[in-house]
């Protein structure tokens, strides 16, 4: 059975409680924003670099069919693989100063003793609400290598990694377990019931096992 569990915020909120322990203003755009917002909805490659271009803001929120969404946000929770020009857009976003370690948007909740089901907490389960959320998470719902390594390129910080890399190992997705650990990440970090050597016990990827192995991985950290 794989634990997960997901704290939600109940209505939306013009200020948060940030990671570092401050006090974080939730950050809203204007007619700029909302048109990038629109763009990157619709995947509109040329647009969305024209709209950034002229100076529009990733990371600010606009109104989206009723909730409060940054471009920054849609860019990752629509990503899918085998859409280069959604890979383009977030590489896009990450160039003209999109947060790799907060994107804010409705819906998003901390999330504690993740391990594989990432996934879940985009679900129905969720409460409306907005404030920011790790990029790489929210990347995670649909893992596209090329969108991981540019969050990595553009700053990701590797101690903010470790639920993906646990959550790769047992996805299979040795690329991007393999981006992960090469950017820092702690291979016997443990942010829920297993260590990424654990998960690849568990899922009986040698190949995996003797790659946490040879970069200092063990069963308990």
């Amino acid at each position: 059975m794989r634990i997960f569990v997901v704290i939600a915020f109940g209505v939306s909120v013009a200020l948060v409680v940030a990671s570092c322990g401050g006090v974080e203003r939730a950050p809203y755009g204007g007619p700029a924003e909302q048109q990038l917002a629109a763009a990157t909805t619709a995947v509109d490659v040329a647009s969305v670099a024209r709209l950034l271009a002229a100076g529009a803001n990733p990371n600010q929120m606009v109104k989206v069919d009723g909730h409060d969404q940054s471009a920054w946000f849609l860019s990752l929770y629509q990503m899918r693989p085998n859409r280069p020009d959604m890979v383009e857009v977030v590489r896009a976003m990450l160039k003209a100063g999109a947060n790799p370690e907060s994107a804010w948007g409705t819906n998003v909740g901390s999330v504690k003793n993740q391990e594989s089901v990432v996934r879940s907490f985009m679900g129905p389960s969720r409460r409306s609400g907005s404030g920011p959320d790790a990029p790489l998470h929210v990347a995670m719902l649909h893992p596209v290598p090329e969108v991981v390594r540019a969050l990595v390129a553009a700053g990701l910080n590797p101690r903010h990694g470790q639920a993906a890399l646990v959550m790769a190992i047992e996805e299979g997705d040795v690329e991007i377990a393999h981006i992960l650990v090469d950017a820092g990440v702690d291979v016997n970090g443990q942010p829920g019931a297993n260590t990424p050597l654990v998960a690849a016990i568990e899922a009986r990827n040698v190949s995996l096992m003797t790659y946490l192995e040879a970069h200092g991985a063990r069963e308990k950290p």
